[in-house]
C-alpha cells in the first residue's frame, strides 16, 4: 500500500510539473464533525454473599442490580456505564487531473483523514486516520478503458477494493462489454487490507498476508435485455489455496410498462447456490407497483470463523407500490414477510423458537407551494427475538437553490423478546444549508436526542443530550473546468 501511495503521489507531482496550459484538474473538498454523547453497560461484580432474594425468586444487589451468580463465590450483573463524549470529525477529498501531454490520460484519488476529538473512547471508524479510498492512473481510448492502482468495484458479488489493474474493452456493434481485473484485495467494507490491526475482533483468526484477487465480468445489452455475468476468486498467497471461489448472472428486462430484474450467486468454493431474487414491476405515469421473491444466503469467505456456525438462510416476498395522485403529493408503501429455513436447533429455556416475522413501512410527500416541502414515514417490523417501530417526518424550506432549513422529529422504538434492555430513542432538530455557490456550501445541524433503556431492576438508563453536527464543502478547478459558458448573442435576422 506504501508503494501504491508513493506512485499516485509521483504521478500527481509529475503532472504538475508540466506546462500549466497543458492541465486541468477539479479538486472537491468536503469537511464535518459532530459532538455526541452515548452509554452502554459496565460489566461489575459483588461477593455472592451479599446477594438479595426477591419475591420474583431471582437474586439483586442491594441497591437493587439484577444478579447472575450460577452458584459460584461471586455474582455478576450490569450496570449503566458512564456518559462517554466523542466528536469524529471527518476530512475527505476528491481529485481529478488531466491533460496530461497524453490524450485519454487521467489521475483520480479520494481519500480522508478522521480522528475522534472527544477523547473518552475511540469512535468507530476514525482507525487508521489516514485513508486512501481510491487512487488510480486511468488511459480511455475507444473501445478500452485501463485503470492502475487502488480501485473499488461494484458487483452483485458485494463491493470490494483492491490495488492492481482493471481493464475494460467495449464492442459497440456487439453491444457487448468484457472487464477483467486483478490485484492485492482489501477488508471487506474497509480500506484496509484484512490484516490490517483495525480489523481485529478476529485476532487470529485474521489472515497474515494480503489476499490475491481476480475478477471478470461480462454485460451484454441488447434492445429490451441487461445481462450480467461475474466470476472472482481470492487465493490465500501463503498456501495457494482458494478462499473464495464464486460467479453470479443478473438479468433485467423492460417490456412495455413491464419491468423485470434478478439475479442469482453460486458459491463455487463451497458447491451451493448463493442468494436470489426476482422482481417485477408495473409502471404508469402516475403509480408503480412491484412484487418479488427472494432467498437471502448469509456469505462469508473460508478464512473466517463464521461459516464453521452454519449460517441459515431465509426467505422472502416482498411488495411496494409508489402513488403520486396529483402534482404534489407522492404515497408510497412497503412489505415484507420473510421465513428461516429449519435451524435444527432446541431449547428448553424456549420450547418454540419464531422461525419468521414481517416489515412494513409507509410515507408521504408533499410540496406546497415553491418552497415548501413535508414529508413523512412510519414503520413496524416484528421478527424472530426483537421488534422496531418507528416515525419520523420534517418540513422542508426552500426559498431559492441557495438556501434551506429543514425541521425534524422522530422516535424510534426497539423491544427485545428474550432478554431485557428495551430501547427507545426520541428527538428533534433542525438543519440549514448554504450554497452561496455552486462550488461552496456549508450547513449545520442541531438535535435534542433522548435515549431510554428500560430495565425491571436499577440497571434501566436514560440519556439526553444535544447533539451538534456542521460542514462545508468546496470544490476548486482549473480556467477549463470553471469558466462559465460566454453570453448568448441573437441570431441575425
Amino acid at each position: 500500500m506504501t508503494a501504491l501511495r508513493a506512485l499516485v503521489a509521483a504521478l500527481a507531482l509529475a503532472a504538475w510539473t508540466l506546462p500549466a496550459a497543458a492541465q486541468d484538474y477539479r479538486i472537491r473538498l468536503d469537511a464535518r464533525a459532530q459532538a455526541i454523547s452515548y452509554r452502554g453497560l459496565a460489566p461489575d461484580s459483588i461477593d455472592a454473599a451479599l446477594a438479595v432474594p426477591t419475591a420474583s425468586g431471582g437474586l439483586v444487589t442491594p441497591d437493587g442490580f439484577a444478579l447472575r451468580c450460577n452458584n459460584g463465590p461471586y455474582c455478576y450483573y450490569l450496570r449503566p456505564g458512564p456518559e462517554l463524549r466523542a466528536l469524529p470529525v471527518a476530512v475527505s477529498a476528491s481529485m481529478v487531473l488531466w491533460g496530461l501531454g497524453v490524450e485519454g490520460l487521467a489521475v483520480r484519488a479520494t481519500g480522508r483523514l478522521v480522528t475522534d476529538a472527544g477523547g473518552d473512547a475511540p469512535w468507530p471508524g476514525t482507525t487508521p486516520n489516514a485513508q486512501l479510498l481510491e487512487g488510480y492512473v486511468e488511459y480511455q481510448r475507444s473501445p478500452v478503458t485501463l485503470r492502475v492502482g487502488r480501485q473499488l468495484v461494484a458487483s452483485r458479488l458485494e463491493p470490494i477494493g483492491f490495488d492492481g489493474g482493471w481493464l475494460k474493452v467495449r464492442w459497440d456493434d456487439a453491444a457487448l462489454e468484457l472487464t477483467g481485473y486483478g490485484g492485492w484485495g482489501l477488508g471487506q467494507a474497509a480500506a484496509v487490507t484484512a490484516s490490517n490491526p483495525a480489523l481485529n475482533p478476529l485476532d487470529e483468526w485474521r489472515p497474515r498476508d494480503r489476499q490475491i484477487l481476480g475478477g471478470a465480468e461480462a454485460t451484454w445489452r441488447f434492445r429490451w435485455i441487461d445481462a450480467r455475468a461475474e466470476y472472482r476468486r481470492e487465493i490465500d498467497p501463503e498456501d495457494g489455496n482458494f478462499v473464495s471461489e464464486r460467479t453470479a448472472l443478473s438479468l433485467g428486462a423492460q417490456v412495455g410498462p413491464f419491468r423485470a430484474s434478478g439475479g442469482t450467486q453460486y458459491n463455487m468454493a463451497e458447491g451451493k447456490m448463493g442468494t436470489t431474487e426476482l422482481a417485477l414491476t408495473y409502471v404508469q405515469p402516475r403509480y408503480a407497483v412491484t412484487v418479488g421473491a427472494r432467498r437471502y444466503v448469509p456469505y462469508f469467505s473460508l478464512w473466517t470463523l463464521w461459516g464453521a456456525f452454519s449460517p441459515v438462510p431465509y426467505n422472502a416476498v416482498t411488495a411496494s407500490a409508489q402513488v403520486r395522485p396529483n402534482g404534489w403529493l407522492s404515497l408510497n408503501a412497503r412489505g415484507e414477510s420473510y421465513r428461516y429455513d429449519n435451524a435444527e436447533i432446541n431449547t428448553s429455556i424456549v420450547p418454540r423458537l419464531e422461525a419468521g416475522g414481517w416489515r412494513m413501512s409507509t410515507g408521504a410527500t408533499a410540496t406546497v407551494g415553491t418552497a415548501w416541502t413535508l414529508e413523512g414515514s412510519f414503520g413496524l417490523e416484528r421478527g424472530p427475538g426483537a421488534a422496531g417501530r418507528f416515525t419520523d417526518a420534517s418540513v422542508t424550506w426552500a426559498p431559492s437553490a441557495v438556501f434551506s432549513v429543514d425541521l425534524y422529529a422522530g422516535s424510534l422504538a426497539r423491544p427485545l423478546e428474550l432478554r431485557y434492555y428495551d430501547a427507545t430513542s426520541r428527538w428533534i432538530g433542525g438543519r440549514g444549508e448554504w450554497q452561496f455557490s455552486p462550488q461552496h456550501r456549508v450547513w449545520c445541524d442541531a438535535a435534542l436526542v433522548s435515549d431510554d433503556r428500560y430495565r425491571p431492576d436499577a440497571s434501566a438508563s436514560s440519556l439526553s443530550q444535544l447533539r451538534l453536527r456542521a460542514g462545508f464543502s468546496v470544490a476548486v478547478g482549473s480556467g477549463a473546468d470553471r469558466t462559465p459558458l460566454p453570453r448568448a448573442r441573437p441570431l441575425p435576422r
